[in-house]
């Protein structure tokens, strides 16, 4: 949102401001102890000491005021925008250390969902393995007569994006005709305000799953693992796995080689499109497992390719803190004023922690911390 309004004074709605810090401490998981978390409110003393039981030492977390006095030698925010360097840029007194991004046109365009179409445009051209289903690419558009003959061709229907959201935001599925009438003032006003928008097939949704890439400072790229997750019907995330979901088990290939294929072939399409010139951290690619026409199971190997820290990213961080071969998820919840704390006493006396060579087994824990005051708040579960 901030990339998309392009200005250093844009201000985040109230509810995504409180979002944002009351769900900041996850950071503290990608950290050690050497590292600070930027967290605005107080961090209960128990929050701390839950994951030291577990000899586990997180970041320092510090306010506002107190990272003014910080020495800094780097910062790794959640994701970029021009709002974030303006805004930690007066730490540094080597300015020319923290120029991450290029002119406001060149970085609003490559972290727009175009960098994605490109990206599995390139995609496309390589050998994939046979597990893996490219039925059609998405397309850039910029009238509605070219959406209505898209949804004329697609009998389950089309999916239209804007330019720059994530996180299920900018999107609406259109199924047939009449749902594209009732959604075309929308259409029209997303239009004149991005100049197009990019429309793709609706597909048997089976599994929702990301891949995850690093792009050191030396330009190297690192294939890190893949995760599963669940998102709603309209894509806001509800859940990541600690495990392959049930309904998976049977549809993968015995041989796992193909997600190495997959992410190699991921890797030169990146280099080939030149993503580490303009950026260097995590990518997340969101993909998808597909029910083909035969009811077979396949991967959709690109849907978006977030170029900033994910949720899937944090879940390979914690699944390092826990046993192997355990069943469970995370997710985050929202609470009405006074809940938060009490679910947290009542989940932590339900589900009580179990701990396997200093890694945990079964039970509830905090990934946030809970208040009274807490709206929003991370949390997993691992079960018997």
């Amino acid at each position: 949102m901030a990339i998309e309004n392009g200005t250093n004074s844009y201000m985040p709605p109230k509810t995504l401001m409180l979002f944002e810090n009351e769900i900041s401490p996850l950071m503290a998981f990608l950290g050690n102890q050497d590292d600070y978390v930027l967290y605005n409110n107080t961090t209960p003393k128990y929050f701390i000491d839950f994951w030291a039981k577990l000899n586990l030492k997180l970041p320092k977390f510090i306010n506002n005021t107190q990272l003014a006095s910080l020495n800094i030698s780097n910062i790794v925010p959640w994701g970029w925008s021009q709002l974030i360097e303006k805004q930690f840029q007066s730490l540094f007194n080597d300015k020319s250390k923290f120029t991450h991004l290029k002119s406001h046109d060149d970085h609003k365009q490559f972290f727009s969902r175009i960098s994605s179409v490109k990206l599995i445009e390139e995609l496309s051209q390589k050998t994939l393995p046979d597990f893996v289903s490219l039925p059609t690419l998405p397309k850039i558009v910029d009238d509605t007569k070219a959406i209505l003959e898209h949804l004329r061709a697609n009998n389950d229907g089309i999916v239209i994006k804007n330019l720059w959201s994530s996180s299920g935001r900018g999107i609406t599925f259109i199924k047939d005709e009449k749902g594209y009438n009732q959604k075309l003032n929308w259409i029209r006003s997303q239009l004149k305000k991005h100049k197009s928008l990019i429309i793709e097939s609706i597909y048997n949704k089976v599994q929702d799953a990301s891949l995850q890439f690093i792009i050191d400072n030396d330009r190297n790229y690192t294939f890190l693992g893949i995760n599963y997750f669940d998102s709603d019907e309209e894509g806001h995330f509800e859940k990541e796995y600690f495990h392959t979901p049930t309904k998976l088990q049977n549809a993968l290939p015995d041989n796992k080689q193909w997600i190495q294929q997959l992410a190699a072939q991921l890797i030169r399409a990146m280099q080939t499109q030149n993503i580490h010139n303009q950026y260097n951290g995590p990518i997340g690619i969101d993909v998808m497992f597909i029910a083909d026409e035969n009811e077979q199971v396949k991967l959709y190997p690109l849907i978006e390719a977030n170029l900033r820290c994910n949720m899937g990213l944090i879940n390979l961080h914690i699944k390092k803190l826990l046993a192997n071969n355990v069943k469970g998820h995370w997710c985050i919840s929202t609470f009405k004023p006074g809940e938060a704390l009490t679910f947290y006493v009542q989940q932590i006396q339900k589900h009580p922690i179990q701990v396997q060579d200093n890694k945990i087994s079964e039970g509830f824990f905090p990934l946030t911390p809970f208040t009274n005051n807490t709206r929003f708040a991370a949390w997993g579960l691992i079960e018997k």
